[in-house]
């Protein structure tokens, strides 16, 4: 028997899928590269992508840079072991991983987690990219 579902539980699941979506812009400044997430979930659902994204522009060269969470209003724990992956292997390239633009739910989280005290966090992406510079 097949189970086929109604058009509009169809229209939900593609909706929910272009929420999930993640799209990644990277910028370099002064030798920081700054990447701004377009979702707003840092969950399972985009983890493997943001990773193999954000592992691209590691190879690529760029091991200074500053996430700007913007737009994410939720991360699970999905998302924070991504975190910290990325973290490790900048670290491993000589570079940073640092957050900015963190709203309070996801702050939350990486306080509880006490990765605020793991990862140079910003209220801006202008003090972010002169710390890192600096660095």
């Amino acid at each position: 028997m097949r189970c086929m579902a109604q058009p509009e539980a169809r229209a939900r699941i593609r909706q929910l899928r272009e929420e999930d979506a993640l799209q990644l812009e990277a910028t370099s400044t002064d030798g920081v590269t700054v990447v701004r997430m377009q979702a707003r979930e840092l969950a399972f659902a985009v983890c493997e992508e943001f990773q193999k994204g954000m592992e691209k522009l590691m190879e690529s060269g760029n091991t200074m840079l500053l996430i700007d969470f913007e737009t994410i209003e939720f991360m699970d724990s999905m998302g924070i072991g991504t975190l910290i992956a990325l973290r490790n292997k900048a670290h491993e390239r000589g570079g940073e991983l640092g957050l900015a633009r963190i709203a309070d739910p996801v702050h939350k989280v990486l306080r509880i987690t006490q990765l605020h005290k793991v990862f140079p966090i910003y209220d801006d992406l202008e003090s972010g990219v002169q710390a890192l510079r600096n660095r």
